[in-house]
């Protein structure tokens, strides 16, 4: 039986973008490219690929020079041999440490587009999972002057309140009741990129507009759920008034969420290559000052 083949920089490259397009407002996907004159991304194989939301110790673990004292201690043993064709995913690779990065190391980065697909946002992946119609859904569109950023989802489902919120904590391992609304069954399910009274203003209007919500109800937005990141005052002041409920999953673990889809679409594509994802806060490396010199 023929083994699969190692995909190339180019291919898993490719691959990323079809799950999250360039945005021009986003951090370059080509974060950290190798600058060797005989580098080729069409023929640089991979033996694994790192996933995290930012460049932390155990990133530095399996992309670091091994010369580099910083990171020799936490690297695998049984890597030394022969250090892996690594290439690198980071959601938030702003604080990277490129001199450190190992020669040949690709390093992939998606903020913007990552954020809005893949975190509380237009996240059609996650929808499904919690049994929304996607089909029969709205996408909230929109935000900081920017008509073209999708920062929701808004679709139908038909669950108890419990059994809605027991789906969600089984996505995201946590996840705070922020606002018990006024009723236990859930008609429709935003899930939103932002927690600001126009949102949940929006939210209702959509509901409305689409018969999951009633607008002579005392509290019309009684039947929705509210699914976003960190809580806001006005948004669940706002929420409140209307009755919803309102369930926040933290900023981190929605990004955690992201990771954990992205490597398992990686899996499954590219079986020949070794998937480790990374779940630890950032350690900023501490950059030496030079004693100045003695007279």
């Amino acid at each position: 039986m023929q083994r699969p083949k190692k995909p190339t920089h180019v291919t898993v490259t490719r691959f990323i973008a079809s799950i999250l397009p360039l945005k021009e407002n986003d951090v370059p996907r080509l974060y950290h490219a190798p600058r060797s004159p005989r580098y080729d991304p069409e023929t640089a194989m991979i033996d694994q690929i790192v996933l995290s939301v930012t460049p932390t110790p155990g990133v530095y673990s399996h992309i670091a020079h091994l010369a580099d004292e910083a990171w020799v201690d936490r690297v695998d043993t049984a890597l030394r041999a022969r250090q892996p064709r690594t290439l690198c995913f980071l959601h938030r690779p702003f604080n990277l440490d490129r001199r450190s990065v190992r020669r040949g190391t690709l390093v992939l980065s998606s903020h913007t587009s990552f954020d809005e697909l893949l975190t509380v946002g237009w996240n059609i992946a996650l929808a499904e999972r919690l049994a929304m119609n996607v089909n029969d859904s709205v996408c909230v569109q929109g935000y900081k002057g920017d008509p073209e950023r999708r920062i929701g989802i808004v679709g139908r489902v038909s669950m108890s309140r419990d059994l809605l919120l027991s789906h969600i904590k089984q996505e995201f391992g946590e996840a705070e009741l922020a606002h018990e609304g006024l009723s236990d069954e859930i008609h429709a399910v935003a899930i939103m990129n932002a927690f600001h009274e126009d949102e949940v203003q929006r939210v209702l209007e959509m509901a409305l507009t689409h018969g999951w919500a009633a607008a002579e109800d005392d509290a019309p937005g009684k039947h929705v759920l509210y699914l976003t990141g960190q809580a806001r005052v006005g948004g669940l002041e706002a929420a409140k008034a209307l009755g919803m409920t309102v369930a926040c999953v933290g900023h981190r673990p929605a990004e955690d969420w992201g990771i954990r889809h992205l490597a398992a679409q990686l899996r499954t594509t590219f079986p020949a290559v070794h998937v480790e994802e990374i779940y630890e806060e950032e350690e900023p490396r501490v950059k030496q000052t030079k004693e100045p010199k003695k007279l």
